[in-house]
């Protein structure tokens, strides 16, 4: 089964956060910046281990790293899949993912903090 993995430190991750004014939701500068920066790290990986994009079911696991012991919920996945998605290089669209397992790492650690993302066909 032909797998992906690759990192987005903590600095790329953003929850979602959009914002619903007048009647239609509207997408603030740091999600946006978060998305495309997601992208870039999914397209350089794919790049590096010669990834070809999939067209079937696909299964993602991702791994998150907190930078410090708050509070937090998992709700990084609309951003993330959105990110990817416009990297036009791991999948066509993030329907693909048929199984999606979103976890904390149970370790604490600023230097590491962030996502491993692991994309994998079914």
């Amino acid at each position: 089964m032909p797998k992906l993995t690759f990192e987005v430190p903590w600095s790329a991750l953003c929850s979602d956060n959009r914002k619903f004014l007048s009647g239609k939701f509207i997408l603030t500068s740091e999600y946006r910046d978060s998305k495309k920066a997601i992208g870039l790290y999914a397209l350089a990986a794919c790049k590096k281990a010669k990834w070809k994009r999939a067209k079937g079911a696909l299964k993602m696991v991702v791994c998150v790293t907190e930078p410090d012991h708050r509070k937090r919920d998992l709700n990084w996945q609309k951003n993330c899949n959105d990110g990817i998605t416009e990297s036009e290089s791991v999948w066509w669209d993030d329907s693909q993912v048929r199984d999606a397992r979103w976890y904390f790492s149970g370790t604490v650690d600023k230097q590491t903090a962030g996502a491993v993302i692991t994309v994998e066909t079914l």
